[in-house]
């Protein structure tokens, strides 16, 4: 079992609808965050993907926006604003996706340079 060996699809909002990049190479991690809240459990699920140093030219995470997701595995379904092929119906038909929410660039680092994607 290698770490990078996971492949992801990225949708990314544009003007004229969405991009899609599927990246190959990268590394996904599967989170349970459990936490009391007034008195009940409460489970909190996202994902970690982490992006290498040789994948960090192939996809642009500047400006992301409340309307980027990613799924794990390679997947190429359009979006439109068609029901059934909304983002939020992709999101439901792939269990293993989720929206951006954080993104941590520590290309800057003089080791181990990479993108850490924090999805749910």
């Amino acid at each position: 079992m290698g770490l990078f060996n996971d492949t992801v699809t990225l949708y990314q909002k544009q003007a004229e609808g969405y991009k899609i990049t599927v990246l190959t190479g990268v590394q996904w991690s599967d989170v349970v965050d459990k936490a009391i809240v007034n008195g009940k459990l409460t489970l909190t699920k996202s994902a970690n993907i982490t992006i290498p140093e040789n994948k960090i030219s192939e996809v642009d995470l500047a400006s992301y926006t409340e309307e980027d997701a990613i799924f794990f595995g390679e997947i190429q379904e359009e979006v439109t604003d068609e029901k059934g092929s909304r983002l939020s119906d992709l999101l439901k038909a792939f269990p293993k996706s989720g929206i951006i929410r954080t993104v941590n660039d520590n290309s800057n680092r003089d080791r181990l340079k990479n993108i850490k994607v924090v999805i749910y």
